[in-house]
């Protein structure tokens, strides 16, 4: 069989278990000269490599079944399949391991998801350019062998016809015999030697060919490699290549690095490590994950891992270094381990902040119960109210508390974030200078969340405190509402646990001071603050962020000393359809038992004067244990058990529990001003009828238990 010089087209197989991938490989493959098989398995595929020769197989990695690297290697071992080349594609096992398992498998190149259309199309011309060099070579070959037979038969059939004449020439001529033979030995031994030339002459010059299309490849695939790699001498350390990538990523260009060492570039940024370096190639041939800093040609610092080994490079030994940028890793690190430290620190505010408003509720009840005997008493009357005012707020600073450690309760509603914003800028606009402006631009089609209204309009009030605050010439406040949707890739590389969908972006910006970057690694820890001494808290970035976690929202900074500072909120887009409309219950008085229980006996006091003023009469215990006991001697006296979460003995959640054994049907009101995760949730789920967050006044403690007995 004689191959046509040129195919009519170059066959392409493209294997992926999802067919819009494969129709997204088609659609930028498209070419009249390219023919284009597809295959949505490895089986499928192994079956068309074994009918059909293919320039190039473009594997999906991650398929159900048969994955890619199994493909790959039972395509290399079938002797008919093996020399079809295979580049890998894949969206998920990016990592380094998978790459050179890929090139393990018998891959020539290996390719993350998305793929740059110009990147995938140039390989793809390469292959074909092979495969289309490697049908001529054997066309080439088949036309050399068909002319050797040729000239086979015309060389025979010129002996025959000699060897028919000297027969008839054999008996006038006997004296020439002997020299005939000796003339057809010498000629069959040039004509043995002429075929032994021949073949050498086309091994040097296929092998030529090889080689030179293997350096072309080679050098292809080094120009185009998307991982950063140098080649420079082992004994000077002169750069003698450099491919795109590392010039793309570090700034240094071919013209340039070139013919220089890692010190003229001053790349080496800690000397000690280049003396390691070079100690390690030296006694290994090999370096492995080397860490260190390298230096750009801007300026900049990057982290990087480095892997080497030496190498034959035009007749001298050479190293062969990888570059990896991990300084974006590194980044991640940094945040990882900033957010495990806010949430120790939020354990250590949660837990002051229960203690703080058992104090509060005392302060707070006790205060309200002294108005109704001072009421002839105005300068009594007046210092009660300054009580009252500075135990208000100290009660909005252990919000703050419970809200950067995300245990404070959350009264969740569906509610309407722009409206938020502009209820919470009729609050900003009393306490802002005349020379600073508030503006809106809410675009947000959709802005209803579900969430706590006063913990987000505090957030937002928060940022709009810090932003006036940093204005002392004067500037613009904008507050922007729109409608994002932040997808799996976004949601795994950001530092909050959020989940992809669609979201409220609210965007604060200012036109203030600005910060460094220092000064932002540090803003959302507890008690940091950049305002002098007594003019803030420290705890207003910190509870925005408690507030936004708690919500499973995120947060993203930008700010440029002496430009500004814009920060992106991140909010979940609720599902429900209306607003919660629940009227506000009205003071009540009422009347039936009711059990204290709470381990501050300065709160079980204060509580059985209130409920006794409305009307109730009251039992108190001191803990779990003491309340299941009198709760089973006065079981028909009393109506509602109010329940402090955290106490000695026995907790609040066992106590409800033992309750609903001896009761099922029993009314449990909870009241605490620490919410561990998940806790007051669960007691609801597992019985109680209402939560009461501490620090309570008098009449909120009425209205939440008349709520619960109407229950």
């Amino acid at each position: 069989m004689i191959y046509k010089a040129l195919p009519a087209s170059i066959p392409f197989l493209l294997v992926d278990d999802r067919p819009e991938n494969l129709l997204s490989l088609e659609s930028l493959l498209e070419n009249p000269e390219y023919q284009l098989f597809t295959a949505s398995s490895g089986n499928e595929a192994l079956l068309q490599t074994l009918k059909q020769d293919f320039a190039l197989v473009l594997l999906d990695v991650q398929m159900p079944g048969m994955d890619g690297f199994e493909t790959a290697e039972l395509m290399r071992a079938n002797p008919k399949t093996s020399n079809i080349p295979i580049i890998f594609v894949t969206a998920g096992m990016k990592e380094l391991q998978f790459q050179f398992k890929g090139y393990d498998s018998g891959a020539v190149d290996y390719l993350a998801k998305p793929i740059e259309p110009v990147i995938l199309q140039s390989k793809v011309r390469i292959f074909a350019e092979l495969y289309r060099q490697r049908y001529q070579l054997r066309f080439n070959q088949e036309l050399l062998e068909l002319q050797v037979q040729e000239r086979t038969e015309e060389l025979k059939k010129t002996n025959e016809k000699l060897l028919r004449k000297n027969v008839e020439m054999e008996v006038v001529q006997d004296i020439l015999r002997h020299k005939i033979t000796e003339f057809e030995d010498t000629h069959n031994q040039l004509l043995a030697t002429e075929e032994m030339l021949r073949v050498q002459i086309e091994e040097y010059e296929t092998g030529q060919l090889l080689l030179k299309e293997s350096n072309m490849t080679l050098q292809k695939v080094f120009d185009l490699s998307p991982i950063s790699i140098v080649i420079s001498s082992f004994s000077n350390g002169l750069i003698y290549e450099i491919n795109n990538t590392f010039s793309e990523n570090f700034g240094y260009k071919n013209d340039f690095a070139i013919g220089k060492t890692g010190d003229d570039l001053g790349l080496w940024l800690d000397i000690d490590d280049k003396v390691r370096f070079f100690k390690q190639m030296n006694s290994q041939n090999e370096v492995s994950h080397f860490n260190t800093v390298i230096k750009t040609f801007s300026g900049e610092k990057r982290f990087v891992d480095l892997y080497g080994t030496l190498m034959d490079y035009k007749n001298e030994r050479c190293m062969l270094i990888v570059f990896l940028d991990v300084t974006e890793q590194k980044r991640m690190e940094n945040q990882i381990r900033q957010t495990q430290k806010m949430e120790v620190i939020g354990q250590l505010a949660g837990g002051v902040a229960h203690d703080f408003n058992n104090m509060l509720t005392a302060i707070i009840g006790s205060a309200e119960m002294m108005e109704r005997y001072l009421t002839e008493i105005p300068a009594a009357n007046k210092l009660l109210g300054t009580i009252q005012q500075a135990a208000n707020r100290s009660a909005e600073l252990t919000g703050q508390l419970l809200a950067f450690s995300r245990n404070g309760y959350k009264n969740v509603v569906l509610l309407n974030i722009d409206k938020t914003i502009q209820d919470m800028i009729s609050l900003l606009e009393r306490t802002i200078d005349k020379n600073i402006t508030l503006e809106t631009r809410l675009l947000a089609k959709n802005c209803y969340v579900n969430g706590d209204p006063a913990l987000l309009q505090n957030a937002l009030l928060n940022l709009g405190v810090n932003a006036r605050d940093a204005m002392h010439d004067g500037g613009v406040i904008t507050y922007t509402t729109t409608n994002v949707n932040l997808d799996d890739g976004y949601c795994k590389s950001s530092t909050f646990k959020i989940a992809p969908g669609p979201y409220i972006e609210i965007t604060v910006t200012d036109s203030g001071s600005g910060m460094t970057k220092d000064t932002i690694q540090h803003i959302f820890e507890p008690f940091f603050t950049t305002k002098e001494v007594g003019k803030g808290t420290g705890l207003g970035l910190a509870a925005v962020y408690g507030t936004i976690t708690e919500h499973e929202g995120c947060i993203n900074i930008y700010s440029q000393p002496g430009v500004g500072t814009v920060f992106k909120l991140y909010l979940p887009l609720s599902t429900d359809k209306q607003l919660d409309t629940d009227s506000i219950e009205t003071d009540k008085s009422g009347s039936g038992g009711i059990l204290l229980v709470d381990d501050e006996e300065i709160l079980r006091d204060l509580g059985r004067s209130i409920l006794e003023d409305f009307g109730y009469t009251v039992f108190t215990a001191e803990d779990g244990i003491q309340a299941v006991e009198i709760y089973e001697r006065e079981r028909d006296n009393i109506s509602l058990v109010v329940l402090d979460m955290l106490m000695p003995r026995m907790g609040g959640k066992e106590t409800l529990l033992k309750l609903l054994e001896i009761n099922p049907d029993i009314r449990v009101l909870i009241s605490s001003g620490f919410q561990q995760e998940g806790t007051v949730d669960n007691s609801i789920r597992l019985g109680a009828c209402g939560f009461l967050r501490k620090p309570y006044p008098a009449n909120e403690l009425g209205r939440a238990v008349a709520k619960a007995l109407e229950k």
